[in-house]
């Protein structure tokens, strides 16, 4: 049984998390996310970070900064898992990727395949691979990478890991079970936001793809 397990930037906890599924006997993939480092940097580097429908434009410059906090991102997690007991292998080009839409993110891409003979093979062997959210050069968005692993491993259950219990409600309320025509109807009325909607997409793909079950945080279950 294949675990996916996406773990955002800002989420705590996560290794002990990913440490504790393991021991269920799932064989678990990780991929994470670096967006709060990224801004971070970028900030830092005096370079203004600037979003379209919830991504990240990304020119040269910025592309240059992404590269390095995801690297610091990668190794960080993974140092964390070892902490954990967990055995884990960096992975920097397990995702091929093509430029997105009409090209005016800059250099961001989606996922046009996983290399799969490497994952499997770290898996069958008890190793956890922690795959980064770069792929051919582009910026590419975490959760849609989790989900194409998912799909493209046929795995039992994708994990969205988040600094929240789940979606929330207009009172701040969990939303414990999410449909695709549901999903719609909470992104339309504006009760779903930000960085929660390209979870929900990316949830819903991985279901259409075949993945049986998603979960966002540890309370919110999406169905198809």
């Amino acid at each position: 049984m294949i675990a996916v397990v996406k773990v955002g930037g800002a989420a705590s906890g996560a290794a002990a998390q990913v440490a504790a599924l393991t021991r269920t006997g799932r064989r678990v993939v990780v991929v994470h996310g670096a967006g709060a480092q990224i801004t971070a940097a970028c900030i830092a580097a005096g370079l203004e970070p600037r979003f379209e429908d919830v991504q990240r434009v990304t020119d040269d410059s910025v592309m240059r900064v992404v590269e390095t906090a995801v690297a610091g991102a990668n190794a960080a997690l993974c140092a964390e898992l070892a902490g954990e007991g967990v055995a884990c292998r960096p992975m920097r080009d397990a995702l091929t990727a093509e430029p997105w839409g009409d090209g005016r993110l800059g250099l961001v891409g989606h996922i046009t395949s996983v290399e799969q003979i490497g994952l499997r093979a770290l898996l069958a062997g008890g190793i956890v691979p922690v795959i980064a959210p770069t792929a051919s050069g582009l910026n590419v968005n975490a959760d849609n990478a989790a989900a194409a692993v998912a799909g493209a491993l046929g795995a039992s259950e994708l994990v969205f890991l988040s600094d929240v219990p789940g979606l929330m409600g207009p009172g701040r309320e969990v939303i414990r079970s999410v449909t695709a025509a549901s999903a719609a109807q909470l992104v339309a009325s504006g009760t779903v936001t930000g960085g929660m909607i390209p979870k929900l997409d990316a949830g819903l793909a991985a279901l259409a793809g075949g993945v049986r079950r998603v979960r966002i945080g540890a309370e919110t279950m999406v169905t198809a």
